[in-house]
């Protein structure tokens, strides 16, 4: 009888300690997450930013290989439900360049100021995008990226923006600046015209499909040049001519240490029955700013080159 009291109790303690034991495990376990709290966690994700391709893979490669960056960290920004591709500097925490979804607006904000930079408009009264790139492309390319540098002199930074491309021989640049201690725009004076109008070519005539040429600058020194004529007929080369006005390839480089900008301009012949230009050399420059003048004027004289005749 004892026996059976003893088994009876047995039963009950396992009965409730296995009751302990799932009553443990039910307040251990993790309760699955209200809908409403998992909606409510959503905006934070929301505020990390915008996941999209600013640039392909291999264009940011190219970008930030080389110190083609300039110094600069390149992202994504929402700020009022717009976006911007955004520019900064890690030595610089409180500045930024902002430029619109569409390219046409550029923003910068540095040291509690911020402004709009002015729009650009081409030759043909087109309204030019701040395209960003950094070279990276195949016959036909563009550049556009901002450089930090001194150019006033004044030991503040200043912000340029260098912009150009082109494909086929046909290439052209332009360049803004900015003064980030009074946040307006520093003029530069391009110097294509007074470059192009430096020298005058004359034809001196024609051996194996080649022009030569005698090129003479506004100080008297001469060069000699050649230029494929690519005609069979006699005295076609008399034809070619030199026109002293901005050529289809035009290129800036900057100075980031030394606050200056480099000018070059290939020059050559017109070819009246081709339609295009030869180019037998190049002309360059530099500019700097000018405190007078307040602007970035041409500072240096300007250089001839002549290429090589390939003939």
């Amino acid at each position: 009888m004892k026996k059976l009291k003893w088994i009876f109790c047995l039963l009950v303690m396992a009965v409730f300690l296995a009751g302990c034991v799932a009553k443990n495990e039910e307040l251990q376990a993790v309760p699955e997450q209200p809908e409403e709290t998992a909606r409510a966690e959503e905006p934070e994700q929301a505020e990390a930013g915008p996941t999209r391709e600013l640039l392909s893979k291999e264009a940011l490669l190219y970008m930030h290989a080389e110190g083609r960056s300039n110094g600069f960290e390149f992202g994504g920004v929402e700020e009022d439900g717009a976006f911007y591709y955004e520019f900064t500097r890690p030595e610089e925490p409180d500045f930024y360049l902002r430029i619109s979804d569409d390219f046409e607006t550029a923003l910068v904000s540095f040291r509690g100021n911020t402004m709009r930079l002015n729009d650009r408009s081409a030759p043909n009264g087109s309204l030019l995008e701040w395209n960003i790139s950094a070279g990276y492309g195949g016959a036909v390319s563009g550049y556009g990226m901002p450089f930090w540098a001194d150019m006033t002199g004044d030991g503040q930074p200043d912000l340029l923006y260098l912009q150009g491309g082109g494909g086929t021989g046909m290439h052209t640049d332009w360049c803004v600046a900015y003064d980030l201690t009074t946040m307006t725009e520093i003029p530069i004076v391009e110097p294509w015209q007074e470059m192009a109008e430096f020298i005058s070519i004359e034809t001196l005539g024609e051996e194996d499909g080649y022009v030569q040429c005698l090129i003479t600058d506004n100080e008297g020194n001469t060069y000699t040049a050649y230029t494929a004529s690519g005609y069979d007929e006699e005295d076609i080369w008399r034809e070619f001519r030199y026109t002293p006005v901005k050529s289809g390839w035009t290129a800036l480089d900057i100075n980031t240490e030394e606050g200056t900008l480099l000018a070059l301009m290939s020059f050559g012949m017109d070819d009246p029955h081709f339609g295009a230009f030869h180019y037998m050399g190049e002309l360059t420059t530099e500019l700097a700013y000018d405190a007078e003048q307040e602007a970035i004027v041409r500072s240096g004289p300007i250089t001839v080159t002549v290429y090589p005749a390939e003939k």
